[in-house]
């Protein structure tokens, strides 16, 4: 029975362990999957609220992982693990059965499964962590209460830390559809996924969906754009389709990835959460790399540095968009630099272009909002948050090798993650084993002066 606890215990650790890292290092991506599933399920828009609806379900994960692994506070958290796995079977059972969410995201981007295999591995799950739950007074402290509480503190501040640098920053492993190496160019030629997109927008405490063709007007207030799977699935699709359009709704993906030379494309899904440093930083890159002879800059690249094109790729719609960039026009206005961009599809007096997507797509492609990404002849290269990046940064990329730039790096991301879970499942073990032989010490030297004293 002891052999089937140990076991079980480290199955049950580690697979939550690992799934709670592992959405908490995208915190984005999990927000994504969590709107998905609201939206699905309940018909409900979580809006901002879905990214820390997100870091709290990675916390919970991690730390259940942790204790059971670890052996702390195990009478508590072996019944949390049976609730868990009991909800997260009931979700991919209905899942699979309506088919309305096509992927689990139960491990993030790294390991992609249906809602079947997804629904038996909660069953086994479910399994073992009743059994756990069964023998949970069998379980002995490794600590203190004290130091319980402190473990408790530092791992959830570990996770929670994670997740914030990860949200202003980049995942420190991108395995999206977007990864750096993607091939923009290539994609399954017999599976075509096509997104439905829906927008709500509020008034007066109502809030409605329209569809792109049939917007309110201005007296209704912008919340969030809603995308869902109308044809093809995502689960057959080998890679997420990249398409862009133009502000009248027309495909100019091809034009756009066919430009020569190089891309930076600035990704904008969140028109509240664009700052006016986000805009200022914006203007400057398209002044100073867009075309810059054509801004009468000196020396803005060297000789091994090419001119590149800057896009602002939006997952607002035009209007929200062009209230959104509506301060770069008006400073481009009065230094007297106008249509900068002849033919720009249909946004004038900005130093770059606007093109729109799919709202998935746009936060697949940089999770920063604000973020930008280098693109050269359709291979995404380099990607930096909108805190991150700056002109400095992108010229000096864009003038070395792409190719070389991007060898690699699916690979060094998966590696990241794997060598990451192993570092955190070999240092909680290491520490229980330490925390227990001290607690036993301690223990056995306060009950040896227990009896001396008596």
């Amino acid at each position: 029975m002891r052999v089937l606890r140990v076991t079980a215990r480290y199955i049950v650790g580690i697979v939550f362990i690992a799934s709670g890292f592992l959405k908490g290092v995208d915190p984005v991506g999990t927000a994504l999957k969590v709107k998905e599933y609201l939206y699905a399920f309940l018909g409900m828009d979580a809006g901002r609220w879905a990214v820390w609806l997100g870091i709290g379900l990675c916390v919970v994960e991690f730390l259940t992982g942790v204790c059971i692994l670890k052996v702390i506070k195990f009478r508590f958290f072996s019944a949390v693990a049976v609730l868990m796995t009991l909800f997260f079977a009931a979700v991919t059972l209905y899942s699979a059965v309506s088919g309305k969410v096509s992927d689990c995201g139960c491990f993030g981007d790294v390991l992609h499964l249906d809602p079947w295999p997804s629904f038996y591995k909660n069953l086994v799950l479910l399994s073992l962590s009743v059994f756990l739950y069964s023998q949970r007074f069998r379980s002995r402290p490794i600590a203190s209460s004290f130091w319980e509480w402190a473990f408790l503190v530092g791992y959830t501040a570990l996770i929670v830390g994670v997740s914030v640098y990860s949200m202003r920053n980049l995942p420190p492993a991108d395995l999206s559809d977007f990864r750096p190496g993607r091939d923009l160019f290539s994609g399954d030629s017999t599976t075509r996924v096509r997104y439905k997109t829906e927008i709500l927008y509020s008034k007066n405490g109502v809030t409605r969906k329209f569809g792109l063709n049939n917007l309110p007007d201005s007296s209704w207030q912008y919340v969030e754009t809603i995308s869902t799977v109308v044809e093809g699935s995502e689960k057959i699709a080998k890679q997420m389709p990249f398409l862009l359009k133009d502000a009248s709704g027309e495909d100019v993906t091809q034009s756009v990835l066919k430009t020569e030379g190089p891309l930076v494309f600035i990704s904008f899904y969140d028109a509240a959460g664009v700052t006016d440093e986000d805009l200022g930083k914006l203007k400057n890159l398209g002044d100073s790399i867009n075309q810059p002879g054509s801004l009468g800059l000196i020396d803005a690249f060297s000789s091994s540095c090419p001119a590149a094109k800057v896009y602002v790729l939006s997952a607002m719609t035009p209007e929200e968009t062009a209230y959104c960039l509506k301060p770069i026009s008006d400073a481009i206005e009065k230094e007297d630099i106008s249509d900068v961009f002849s033919a720009s599809y249909g946004e004038r007096n900005l130093p770059f272009k606007v093109v729109y997507g799919d709202f998935k797509t746009v936060v697949t492609f940089n999770r920063s909002n604000g973020g930008a990404t280098y693109v050269n002849q359709g291979l995404i290269v380099k990607k930096w948050s909108a805190a991150k990046y700056s002109n400095k940064k992108i010229k000096e990329t864009i003038s070395r090798n792409p190719t070389a730039m991007t060898a690699g790096s699916a690979e060094h991301s998966r590696l990241f993650l794997i060598i990451s879970i192993a570092i955190i499942v070999g240092m909680v073990l290491i520490i229980r084993f330490i925390s227990k032989a001290l607690y036993k010490t301690v223990r056995h030297t306060v009950e040896r002066m227990e009896e001396i004293g008596e």
